[in-house]
């Protein structure tokens, strides 16, 4: 709840009070009481007739979808109803325009509903961050009769979206360091397979005497060694390191992280499995899971669930994700990771392939 004084209108209040009393005290009598009696009980009475009309308030929010992507355009409906005996005079209407347009509803837009009356408002709707977020109408305005005061309240019924990403390419120009490695079949830079392989060096003191090729060695009278291939990865992994941070403190900027986030995630999913890599997807749903995109149906089931379904039950199963993230190249060594961290430290990059 805001309460929000206006100067003015409590200016003229005050001197209304104080000539009331100067008038009630000079003269006495029931007239000069009365209007010092009404004086005294405007505001208590102002602000139980406010309390009414919101006790009896009804408000129901929709669009068409549940699900719905970041950007296009849908339809929303409001429907606002008084079941209360007394009319509601210019009540406004708070809308989330830091998160959302609504093309045919103004923020501050007034309604006047008389005894038990409906109204239905349509708009136009879009929504400007991935995620999962309250949208459409956030709290109604009330102001007293003689503008003192106005005291905003929230809606009694929220409408919360669950907003899907763009499906964009942001994830290439960073995984795209890699096609050396990733176009060779997931071959790493750093381990080699245990066996030989095809490629041939000069020998070397301390070479294995099973890497000699012996026949290409008596062609060329020196010692010739088979140089191991490069090792190929078992699979791609992608470990998602989602912020923890409570609904009640999830604001603006952390819808702005979240929607980059989520975008970060769903493209690097794609640019695999559009190559047809099965890649690991290692996320927070509540507590540690994993899922395997290897096809275009695999991939839809994870982009349905990323705009709601990455969170913690609980700071530990965050604490988790944290050791887990810290611990990949000694408990994963044989894997291609890639780390995309929602909220990076000092020094630290969104996107880290550990290969």
């Amino acid at each position: 709840m805001n309460l929000r004084i206006h100067p003015a209108g409590a200016a003229i209040y005050l001197f209304c009070l104080a000539s009331c009393v100067a008038f009630a005290s000079f003269y006495g009598g029931p007239v000069s009481f009365a209007w010092l009696y009404a004086c005294l009980l405007l505001l208590p009475l102002s602000a139980l007739y406010i309390f009414l009309n919101y006790h009896f308030l009804r408000l129901y929010q929709e669009i068409e979808v549940h699900r719905v992507v970041r950007g296009e355009d849908h339809k929303y409906l409001a429907k606002i109803e008084n079941a209360g005996p007394l009319p509601i005079h210019r009540m406004r209407l708070r809308t989330w325009d830091d998160r959302c347009h609504l093309y045919e509803i103004e923020n501050g837009q007034e309604v006047s509903l008389g005894i038990y009356e409906k109204k239905e408002l349509r708009s136009g709707i879009s929504c400007i961050y991935a995620g999962s977020y309250d949208i459409g109408i956030r709290k109604v305005a009330f102001t007293d009769p003689f503008s003192v005061f106005t005291v905003e309240l929230e809606v009694p019924c929220t409408f919360r979206a669950v907003v899907s990403p763009q499906i964009t390419d942001i994830a290439d120009k960073v995984l795209d360091l890699e096609n050396p490695v990733n176009s060779t079949g997931l071959k790493s830079r750093r381990l080699s397979e245990e066996t030989p392989g095809s490629d041939l060096r000069p020998y070397q003191p301390g070479d294995p005497l099973r890497a000699i090729n012996w026949k290409v060695s008596a062609r060329f009278s020196e010692l010739v060694t088979r140089v191991p291939d490069k090792m190929e990865k078992r699979t791609v992994a992608i470990l998602v390191l989602a912020s923890f941070v409570p609904d009640k403190m999830q604001d603006l900027d952390f819808l702005k992280k979240r929607d980059f986030f989520l975008e970060l995630i769903v493209s690097a999913a794609w640019h695999f499995g559009r190559q047809g890599i099965p890649v690991r997807l290692v996320c927070p749903a509540g507590k540690v899971s994993e899922s395997t995109v290897d096809s275009y149906e695999s991939f839809q089931d994870s982009y349905a669930a990323a705009a709601d379904g990455i969170f913690y039950h609980s700071e530990e199963e965050y604490e988790k994700m944290r050791k887990l993230a810290a611990n990949l190249r000694s408990t994963y060594d044989k894997d291609t990771w890639i780390l995309i961290r929602e909220d990076p430290g000092p020094g630290e990059d969104t996107c880290v392939i550990i290969a």
